[in-house]
């Protein structure tokens, strides 16, 4: 119904002076946003911001953030120790349209340190960045400092 008002309003205002340049007003708005699509390049992914090794104490949460660029927009995965990582209550993954990406693990145990990878993949390429979770488990202190020197 509105576009019909819209329609018989564009005839009656036909007749008016002003009717010429509004025609060639939305001709120019039209012409910039095609520039403005045509304008934006292909880019293969690439990370503004890495994710970072974390060391947490089990049963806390932990949380790998990155940024992301790339055009077309990349497609996202996680991946722990080169295994797919599936969204779950446990691991959850969150990426914005301004490429900021995370992944939060809650409630770590010591299962969860590992080595996790983030990767971007469009149809020019991919990115990947890597960083280590430590879990650091109560009572054991001595022995992960131990463990750390025998790597």
């Amino acid at each position: 119904m509105a576009m019909i008002s819209g329609m018989s309003g564009r005839k009656a205002s036909g007749s008016s002076p002003t009717s010429p340049i509004n025609a060639d007003k939305v001709e120019n708005e039209d012409a910039f946003l095609e520039e403005v699509a045509e304008e934006k390049p292909h880019v293969k992914p690439y990370f503004t911001k890495t994710i970072l090794d974390i060391e947490v104490v089990e049963g806390s949460a932990a949380r790998f953030d990155c940024k992301i660029e790339g055009y077309p927009d990349p497609e996202v995965m996680w991946y722990k120790d080169d295994q797919p990582v599936k969204e779950s209550r446990h691991f959850q993954i969150d990426y914005d349209e301004d490429g900021n990406c995370s992944l939060t693990i809650s409630e770590v145990c010591g299962d969860d340190d590992a080595k996790y990878t983030c990767k971007a993949v469009n149809s020019l390429g991919e990115a990947t960045c890597t960083a280590e979770l430590l879990v650091e488990t109560m009572g054991k202190e001595g022995e992960d400092e131990d463990d750390e020197e025998e790597e």
